[in-house]
């Protein structure tokens, strides 16, 4: 077999590795939004700066159900709730004493819940959806008001494992998801958020 022969074999094998790739990381993407309905588990989360350096952890525990309804539970460093129930955004800052309510539909770039309890034919309208090297899907949003410019999300079996944020002020949020069940039984409740007493509410814009 000549060599330009070989290569061209080796060229269309990687062709086709690339294309299988591609179809095997979509085919995650779209088994997860049919097939996972409720998801819940808990979450490491660190910030990095353009070096690399992480310059802030947090970690908590975290509750979905689509369509649009979360909870992101901070523990450390400080306690933070972050809820939403469909319509409106809640977000709770124990150590302030206050909450910041404001609708969920002007809640642009919240990151890795708001996207995961959506629904594909959104996230399709919404991002640029391309393949990585590593496989990886690569989200960049067609709308310049969001808060981020790329979001990288890898599954795993049709769940989410880690999801990288590029803020595009040279930060990236990294969100790896651990002890994860999918479809538990979560009662309606878990999303409904009853401001405690003393609590300030502001109305956000």
């Amino acid at each position: 077999m000549s060599s330009r022969l070989s290569l061209c074999i080796l060229w269309l094998a990687l062709l086709l590795f690339a294309a299988v790739a591609q179809a095997d990381a979509m085919d995650e993407l779209e088994r997860y939004f049919s097939e996972v309905n409720t998801l819940s588990g808990r979450f490491i989360q660190e910030t990095t700066n353009s070096t690399g350096a992480v310059v802030e952890r947090a970690e908590g525990e975290f509750s979905i159900a689509r369509p649009e309804r979360f909870v992101w539970d901070y523990s450390l460093p400080y306690e933070q709730t972050i809820v939403a129930d469909g319509q409106q955004l809640w977000v709770y800052d124990v150590d302030l004493d206050q909450v910041v309510v404001r609708s969920l539909g002007e809640a642009l770039g919240v990151g890795a819940a708001q996207l995961l309890s959506g629904d594909i034919d959104t996230l399709t309208a919404n991002f640029d959806i391309q393949i990585g090297d590593d496989n990886d899907l690569l989200l960049k949003p067609t709308d310049p008001a969001w808060a981020f410019q790329q979001i990288r999300l890898r599954f795993t079996q049709g769940i989410p494992q880690r999801m990288e944020i590029a803020d595009g002020m040279d930060q990236t949020v990294i969100v790896e998801f651990e002890d994860v069940t999918v479809n538990p039984s979560i009662p309606d409740d878990r999303f409904e958020f009853v401001v405690p007493d003393g609590v300030d509410v502001i109305e956000g814009s």
